[in-house]
């Protein structure tokens, strides 16, 4: 029987996150219920990067003196999705406040908050 790793359940749960945020961004009505969904797939791609830089027993990628070149390619974690994670925590941030502010927008124009009715242009 194989191990469950804490790499494996972060897998798993980015996928979870992935799947429901593209299921609710296509089969969800309601805007704000779509903008959670987009959030949530979001979350889930960062999830995933951060599994993907995962190392067990990893150290932080910093060159210690007396520590040899191998022992530190070795055991450092890649520092690269740890990066894009961050830019990406700030853009998702960024626009789901513009998303939110446009939703406003359109709730004040149509009066509902449904996509449907939304796209066929119905004023209240």
């Amino acid at each position: 029987m194989t191990e469950v790793t804490i790499q494996l359940l972060g897998f798993i749960a980015a996928a979870i996150l992935i799947v429901v945020g593209m299921g609710g961004m296509l089969f969800l009505d309601n805007l704000i219920k779509k903008i959670i969904a987009f959030t949530l797939l979001s979350d889930g791609v960062n999830l995933l990067l951060v599994a993907l830089a995962y190392r067990e027993g990893g150290i932080v990628p910093i060159l210690l003196p007396g520590m040899s070149i191998y022992d530190f390619t070795s055991r450092a974690i890649l520092i690269f999705p740890a990066g894009i994670v961050l830019t990406n925590i700030v853009i998702g941030v960024s626009t789901t406040a513009i998303l939110v502010a446009l939703v406003i927008m359109l709730y004040r124009r149509y009066g509902t908050l449904k996509a449907s009715v939304i796209l066929k242009g119905e004023r209240r």
